[in-house]
Protein backbone atom coordinates (compact mmCIF):
# COMPACT_ATOMS: atom_id res chain seq x y z
CA UNK A 1 0.00 0.00 0.00
CA UNK A 2 2.83 2.55 1.10
CA UNK A 3 4.93 1.73 -2.33
CA UNK A 4 1.34 2.22 -4.59
CA UNK A 5 1.60 5.92 -2.42
CA UNK A 6 4.89 6.59 -3.58
CA UNK A 7 4.26 5.86 -7.16
CA UNK A 8 1.59 7.59 -7.38
CA UNK A 9 3.18 10.10 -6.12
CA UNK A 10 6.65 9.83 -8.55
CA UNK A 11 3.92 9.72 -11.46
CA UNK A 12 2.60 13.23 -11.13
CA UNK A 13 5.04 15.44 -12.41
CA UNK A 14 3.82 18.93 -10.49
CA UNK A 15 6.22 20.74 -7.75
CA UNK A 16 3.47 19.82 -5.63
CA UNK A 17 3.97 16.28 -5.60
CA UNK A 18 7.72 16.25 -4.87
CA UNK A 19 6.92 18.62 -2.05
CA UNK A 20 4.47 16.18 -1.11
CA UNK A 21 6.92 13.67 -1.35
CA UNK A 22 9.86 15.05 1.02
CA UNK A 23 7.22 16.34 3.35
CA UNK A 24 5.80 12.21 3.56
CA UNK A 25 9.81 10.89 3.33
CA UNK A 26 10.54 13.36 6.74
CA UNK A 27 7.46 12.31 8.21
CA UNK A 28 8.28 8.47 7.20
CA UNK A 29 12.12 9.02 8.87
CA UNK A 30 11.30 10.92 11.99
CA UNK A 31 8.66 8.15 12.73
CA UNK A 32 10.87 5.09 12.51
CA UNK A 33 13.63 7.35 14.32
CA UNK A 34 11.69 7.60 17.08
CA UNK A 35 10.42 3.94 17.26
CA UNK A 36 14.05 2.91 17.10
CA UNK A 37 15.28 5.64 19.86
CA UNK A 38 12.07 5.60 22.09
CA UNK A 39 12.72 1.97 22.02
CA UNK A 40 16.57 2.27 23.01
CA UNK A 41 15.35 4.85 25.57
CA UNK A 42 13.45 2.35 27.44
CA UNK A 43 15.40 0.13 27.63
CA UNK A 44 18.58 2.10 28.80
CA UNK A 45 15.77 3.15 31.63
CA UNK A 46 15.35 -0.63 32.52
CA UNK A 47 19.20 -1.19 32.80
CA UNK A 48 19.54 2.15 35.22
CA UNK A 49 16.68 1.11 37.44
CA UNK A 50 18.17 -2.39 37.76
CA UNK A 51 21.18 -0.83 38.42
CA UNK A 52 19.74 1.74 41.02
CA UNK A 53 17.99 -1.76 42.85
CA UNK A 54 21.13 -3.25 43.08
CA UNK A 55 22.68 -0.19 44.50
CA UNK A 56 19.87 0.18 47.07
CA UNK A 57 20.28 -3.35 48.09
CA UNK A 58 24.08 -3.74 48.58
CA UNK A 59 23.95 -0.24 50.57
CA UNK A 60 21.09 -1.70 53.08
CA UNK A 61 23.61 -4.29 53.88
CA UNK A 62 25.73 -2.21 55.50
CA UNK A 63 23.39 -0.71 57.92
CA UNK A 64 23.49 0.69 60.50
CA UNK A 65 26.50 1.96 59.14
CA UNK A 66 25.80 5.23 57.24
CA UNK A 67 28.91 6.09 55.91
CA UNK A 68 29.86 2.52 54.49
CA UNK A 69 26.32 1.81 53.33
CA UNK A 70 26.56 4.97 51.30
CA UNK A 71 29.64 4.75 49.86
CA UNK A 72 29.00 0.96 48.86
CA UNK A 73 25.98 1.93 47.04
CA UNK A 74 27.59 4.62 45.15
CA UNK A 75 30.46 2.16 44.17
CA UNK A 76 27.64 -0.40 43.04
CA UNK A 77 26.48 2.69 40.88
CA UNK A 78 29.43 3.34 39.60
CA UNK A 79 30.82 -0.21 38.56
CA UNK A 80 27.58 -0.48 36.43
CA UNK A 81 28.02 2.83 34.19
CA UNK A 82 26.41 5.19 36.73
CA UNK A 83 28.31 8.21 37.47
CA UNK A 84 29.11 8.94 41.46
CA UNK A 85 28.21 12.22 40.89
CA UNK A 86 24.83 11.31 39.21
CA UNK A 87 23.87 9.30 42.24
CA UNK A 88 22.12 10.37 45.47
CA UNK A 89 21.62 8.17 48.78
CA UNK A 90 20.01 8.97 51.23
CA UNK A 91 20.27 7.44 55.07
CA UNK A 92 18.09 6.90 57.26
CA UNK A 93 15.09 7.04 54.65
CA UNK A 94 11.88 8.54 56.53
CA UNK A 95 14.24 7.91 59.58
CA UNK A 96 14.47 4.58 59.43
CA UNK A 97 18.00 3.50 59.85
CA UNK A 98 17.61 0.19 58.47
CA UNK A 99 16.21 1.97 55.26
CA UNK A 100 18.55 3.52 52.72
CA UNK A 101 17.46 5.43 49.19
CA UNK A 102 19.20 5.85 46.20
CA UNK A 103 18.34 7.95 43.07
CA UNK A 104 20.44 7.38 40.24
CA UNK A 105 20.09 9.42 36.90
CA UNK A 106 21.88 9.27 33.16
CA UNK A 107 22.15 11.40 30.34
CA UNK A 108 21.14 9.06 27.38
CA UNK A 109 21.42 10.80 23.51
CA UNK A 110 19.87 10.34 20.91
CA UNK A 111 20.76 9.11 16.93
CA UNK A 112 17.94 9.30 14.69
CA UNK A 113 15.89 11.34 16.06
CA UNK A 114 18.13 14.45 15.93
CA UNK A 115 16.87 14.80 12.55
CA UNK A 116 13.66 16.19 14.51
CA UNK A 117 15.55 18.20 16.74
CA UNK A 118 16.22 15.98 19.67
CA UNK A 119 19.40 16.14 21.09
CA UNK A 120 19.45 14.64 24.59
CA UNK A 121 17.50 13.04 27.50
CA UNK A 122 18.12 12.14 31.19
CA UNK A 123 16.59 9.93 32.71
CA UNK A 124 16.57 9.13 36.25
CA UNK A 125 15.99 5.75 38.51
CA UNK A 126 14.63 5.45 42.54
CA UNK A 127 15.23 2.47 44.67
CA UNK A 128 14.51 2.29 48.39
CA UNK A 129 15.71 -0.83 50.26
CA UNK A 130 15.48 -2.76 53.88
CA UNK A 131 17.82 -4.48 55.47
CA UNK A 132 16.02 -7.32 56.84
CA UNK A 133 17.08 -10.04 59.46
CA UNK A 134 16.29 -13.29 60.30
CA UNK A 135 17.72 -13.02 63.82
CA UNK A 136 14.56 -11.39 65.70
CA UNK A 137 16.43 -9.34 68.26
CA UNK A 138 15.55 -11.94 70.86
CA UNK A 139 17.31 -10.12 74.24
CA UNK A 140 17.29 -8.95 77.67
CA UNK A 141 15.39 -5.67 77.69
CA UNK A 142 18.40 -3.81 79.09
CA UNK A 143 21.80 -2.31 77.59
CA UNK A 144 25.25 -2.59 79.08
CA UNK A 145 25.94 0.76 79.98
CA UNK A 146 29.36 0.78 82.01
CA UNK A 147 30.98 -2.76 82.23
CA UNK A 148 34.23 -3.01 80.15
CA UNK A 149 33.42 -6.87 78.88
CA UNK A 150 36.90 -6.86 77.15
CA UNK A 151 38.46 -6.81 80.45
CA UNK A 152 36.28 -8.49 82.88
CA UNK A 153 33.65 -10.85 80.72
CA UNK A 154 31.61 -11.25 84.16
CA UNK A 155 29.14 -8.36 83.90
CA UNK A 156 26.01 -7.02 86.46
CA UNK A 157 23.30 -5.68 84.44
CA UNK A 158 20.18 -3.81 85.34
CA UNK A 159 22.08 -2.21 87.88
CA UNK A 160 22.68 2.03 88.80
CA UNK A 161 25.17 3.10 86.54
CA UNK A 162 24.11 6.85 87.33
CA UNK A 163 21.30 9.06 88.81
CA UNK A 164 18.37 7.14 87.64
CA UNK A 165 20.12 5.18 85.02
CA UNK A 166 19.68 1.24 85.68
CA UNK A 167 20.23 0.28 82.05
CA UNK A 168 16.47 0.28 81.31
CA UNK A 169 15.31 0.62 77.58
CA UNK A 170 12.23 1.16 75.92
CA UNK A 171 11.89 -0.20 72.38
CA UNK A 172 11.25 -3.93 73.50
CA UNK A 173 8.38 -6.05 72.96
CA UNK A 174 7.12 -9.16 75.57
CA UNK A 175 6.28 -12.58 73.04
CA UNK A 176 3.79 -15.03 74.34
CA UNK A 177 3.51 -12.55 77.95
CA UNK A 178 0.74 -15.25 79.12
CA UNK A 179 3.32 -18.19 78.64
CA UNK A 180 5.91 -18.39 81.38
CA UNK A 181 7.55 -21.07 79.72
CA UNK A 182 7.94 -19.64 76.24
CA UNK A 183 8.17 -16.04 77.25
CA UNK A 184 11.12 -13.56 75.69
CA UNK A 185 11.83 -10.65 74.56
CA UNK A 186 12.50 -8.59 71.80
CA UNK A 187 14.61 -5.60 70.89
CA UNK A 188 14.31 -3.08 68.18
CA UNK A 189 17.53 -1.82 68.41
CA UNK A 190 18.14 -1.17 64.28
CA UNK A 191 16.94 2.44 64.82
CA UNK A 192 18.83 3.13 67.91
CA UNK A 193 18.32 2.38 71.81
CA UNK A 194 15.94 4.09 73.56
CA UNK A 195 16.94 4.71 77.29
CA UNK A 196 14.58 4.69 80.25
CA UNK A 197 15.11 6.05 83.34
CA UNK A 198 14.26 3.99 86.42
CA UNK A 199 14.41 0.12 87.32
CA UNK A 200 11.37 -0.88 85.21
CA UNK A 201 10.19 -2.86 87.85
CA UNK A 202 7.13 -4.04 85.95
CA UNK A 203 9.73 -6.72 84.13
CA UNK A 204 10.62 -8.02 87.26
CA UNK A 205 8.21 -11.17 86.69
CA UNK A 206 8.85 -11.90 83.38
CA UNK A 207 12.55 -11.36 83.71
CA UNK A 208 12.30 -14.21 86.04
CA UNK A 209 10.98 -16.71 83.46
CA UNK A 210 13.26 -16.08 81.03
CA UNK A 211 15.69 -16.96 83.58
CA UNK A 212 14.24 -20.27 84.68
CA UNK A 213 13.64 -20.86 81.42
CA UNK A 214 17.79 -21.30 80.85
CA UNK A 215 19.99 -24.04 81.95
CA UNK A 216 23.21 -23.37 83.62
CA UNK A 217 25.28 -23.21 80.12
CA UNK A 218 22.46 -21.63 78.31
CA UNK A 219 23.32 -18.54 76.41
CA UNK A 220 21.44 -15.09 76.42
CA UNK A 221 22.14 -12.08 74.59
CA UNK A 222 22.18 -8.47 76.00
CA UNK A 223 22.85 -5.68 73.96
CA UNK A 224 25.84 -3.19 75.49
CA UNK A 225 27.51 0.12 74.43
CA UNK A 226 31.05 -0.49 72.70
CA UNK A 227 33.61 -0.83 74.68
CA UNK A 228 35.64 1.86 72.80
CA UNK A 229 32.61 4.40 74.24
CA UNK A 230 32.31 2.76 77.60
CA UNK A 231 35.91 3.40 78.48
CA UNK A 232 35.63 7.00 76.17
CA UNK A 233 32.82 7.92 79.09
CA UNK A 234 30.99 9.54 75.91
CA UNK A 235 28.25 8.38 74.03
CA UNK A 236 26.88 9.52 70.42
CA UNK A 237 22.61 9.77 70.03
CA UNK A 238 21.17 9.36 66.76
CA UNK A 239 20.01 12.76 66.54
CA UNK A 240 23.89 13.62 65.97
CA UNK A 241 24.71 15.26 69.69
CA UNK A 242 27.16 13.75 72.08
CA UNK A 243 26.41 13.43 75.89
CA UNK A 244 28.22 11.94 78.41
CA UNK A 245 27.42 8.65 80.12
CA UNK A 246 26.86 10.23 83.65
CA UNK A 247 24.66 12.68 81.81
CA UNK A 248 22.15 10.06 80.11
CA UNK A 249 18.71 11.18 80.12
CA UNK A 250 15.28 9.88 79.82
CA UNK A 251 14.42 9.18 76.16
CA UNK A 252 17.86 9.70 75.23
CA UNK A 253 18.10 7.32 71.79
CA UNK A 254 21.62 5.96 71.62
CA UNK A 255 23.10 5.82 67.76
CA UNK A 256 23.11 2.03 66.83
CA UNK A 257 26.20 2.37 65.56
CA UNK A 258 27.17 3.00 68.95
CA UNK A 259 26.48 -0.89 70.15
CA UNK A 260 27.67 -4.16 70.09
CA UNK A 261 25.54 -7.43 71.27
CA UNK A 262 26.90 -9.58 73.78
CA UNK A 263 26.19 -13.57 73.89
CA UNK A 264 26.06 -14.16 77.49
CA UNK A 265 25.87 -17.36 80.53
CA UNK A 266 23.12 -16.21 82.43
CA UNK A 267 24.24 -16.80 86.11
CA UNK A 268 21.46 -15.30 88.62
CA UNK A 269 18.91 -13.29 88.87
CA UNK A 270 18.50 -10.86 92.25
CA UNK A 271 14.54 -10.38 91.87
CA UNK A 272 14.60 -7.96 94.53
CA UNK A 273 17.33 -5.84 93.63
CA UNK A 274 16.63 -6.12 90.31
CA UNK A 275 19.98 -7.14 89.18
CA UNK A 276 21.42 -9.77 86.46
CA UNK A 277 24.63 -11.93 86.59
CA UNK A 278 26.20 -12.39 83.31
CA UNK A 279 29.26 -14.54 81.70
CA UNK A 280 30.38 -12.50 78.18
CA UNK A 281 30.83 -15.87 75.79
CA UNK A 282 31.03 -13.74 72.88
CA UNK A 283 30.77 -10.17 71.19
CA UNK A 284 28.91 -9.22 68.52
CA UNK A 285 29.88 -5.67 66.60
CA UNK A 286 26.58 -4.99 65.16
CA UNK A 287 27.38 -2.27 63.40
CA UNK A 288 29.64 -3.81 61.37
CA UNK A 289 27.35 -6.35 60.33
CA UNK A 290 28.74 -9.35 63.12
CA UNK A 291 25.41 -11.41 64.14
CA UNK A 292 24.74 -14.63 65.64
CA UNK A 293 24.96 -17.44 64.36
CA UNK A 294 21.05 -17.88 63.39
CA UNK A 295 21.38 -14.34 61.38
CA UNK A 296 22.00 -15.74 57.65
CA UNK A 297 22.43 -13.81 54.53
CA UNK A 298 25.66 -12.65 52.78
CA UNK A 299 27.74 -10.68 55.03
CA UNK A 300 25.51 -11.23 57.64
CA UNK A 301 22.32 -10.20 56.73
CA UNK A 302 19.75 -9.50 53.94
CA UNK A 303 18.21 -6.72 52.03
CA UNK A 304 14.70 -6.12 49.84
CA UNK A 305 13.50 -3.65 48.12
CA UNK A 306 10.14 -1.63 49.43
CA UNK A 307 9.62 1.07 46.84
Amino acid sequence: MMCSLFKKLLKREDGQSLVAFALLFVILMGSGALVIDVGFIEVKKSYVQNVTDAAALAGAMDLPNYSIAINNAKKIAEANGVEVIKTTVKTPYKGDSTSIEVVCSQTLNYTFARVLGFDKVEVYSRAVAKKVSNWSGEALPFINLDDDYSADPEIVAWEKTGPGDFESIDNYSIINPKDPDKLYFEVDYMNGIELKKGTVATVKQEVGYVYNQHKPDDTVYILSLNKNVINSGKVLLKDGSTRSLSKLKNGDIVHPNQLVLLECIFHDYDYQGTTLFLTTKKVYNIANNEFPPDYVGPNGGSSKLIE
